[in-house]
């Protein structure tokens, strides 16, 4: 199994260029992000700008939206991401690992297919009890009012998410897929798990505890009182599928998948798209229910297997 923390080059004889101090490699990122989100909210004010508007108002799109504010939302959350996430995590790769960069974050080789097809059905497995902890969640934050204006500031996301699910042609439907699907994959996986997840574990020397932690977070910077445990669940199972796999492409994927799956299937039901958006999470199957978690443990317990095998074979 690949270490955790990487050890010097021993051909180059630099230990400070491969084993920073993990604590150190957080706070640059964290700095980065800031840095990056501040020059990404520029930007996105100026264009905003150059149509004549407010970023608020700009950004102000639902269902009944015309295409050109569509395209320039989609846009802006391309921005928002790369700016964000993505820029920020492999800026820091860069600064303190250079050509070990894809190594330190376990991208430099592909995982062989059957560890690929068990980990996308570890995740999969889990969608249903996502819903389920949805609708935990929403009962929990209905008992508490003074939530309830958490609620309100959120309905704006929503309609805004609900404007970008509405797709007229192909090209809408991969627009929507890159700034919903693949640029969040690659720009939280490398941010949470990548760096954040295996810094954290290395700091804490427990890897349960590393794990709970970046998944906390994660659901935490979403911003989504009414799915934080289902963020949560989601944050857990990712870092899970990247501990036992120690393969970065793996939570990649599921990640992609999780939130790709809802475009497709919006975009080849366009004309039930109210219908969708209706949908009651009440009505799912307790048979589905259990037979998702059956699926889960199982897939689990055969990465966790597959991680302790490892762990043997690599031992001198």
């Amino acid at each position: 199994m690949n270490e955790l923390h990487l050890e010097s080059d021993t051909e180059s004889g630099s230990s400070e260029s491969f084993a920073p101090k993990p604590a150190m490699v957080l706070l640059t990122m964290l700095l980065m992000i800031g840095m990056c989100a501040i020059l990404g909210s520029g930007l996105l004010i100026l264009a905003a700008n150059l149509r004549g508007m407010d970023l608020q108002s700009a950004l102000k799109i639902d269902e009944h939206s015309s295409v050109g504010s569509r395209y320039f939302v989609r846009a802006a959350l391309f921005l928002n991401h790369t700016f964000t996430f993505l820029v920020p995590s492999v800026a820091a790769v860069w600064l303190f690992y250079k050509k070990k960069g894809l190594q330190a974050v376990s991208l430099h080789q592909l995982p062989n297919l059957s560890t690929l097809m068990l980990g996308l059905l570890f995740a999969m497995s889990a969608f249903p009890l996502a819903q389920v902890a949805y609708l935990a969640n929403k009962f929990i934050v209905e008992q508490f009012p003074y939530l309830e204006s958490f609620v309100h500031s959120e309905k704006r996301t929503i309609q805004m998410m609900e404007g970008l699910l509405v797709m007229q042609t192909p090209w809408e439907m991969v627009a929507s897929l890159v700034v919903m699907a693949i640029v969040p994959a690659l720009g939280e996986e490398l941010v949470f798990r990548g760096i954040g997840q295996q810094k954290l574990i290395e700091i804490t020397g427990k890897p349960a505890l590393g794990i709970a932690l970046t998944a906390l977070i994660f659901s935490i910077t979403h911003f989504e009182i009414q799915r934080f445990l289902a963020i949560l669940l989601l944050g857990g199972v990712l870092g899970l599928l990247f501990y036992w796999t120690q393969n970065l492409w793996v939570p990649i994927a599921a990640h992609f998948i999780n939130n790709g799956a809802q475009v497709l299937i919006t975009w080849q039901s366009q004309d039930k798209i109210n219908e969708l958006k209706e949908g009651n999470l009440e009505d799912l199957p307790l048979a589905v229910v259990l037979s998702s978690a059956g699926v889960f443990f199982f897939a689990g317990f055969f990465l966790w297997k597959g991680r302790e095998t490892d762990t043997e074979i690599s031992r001198p």
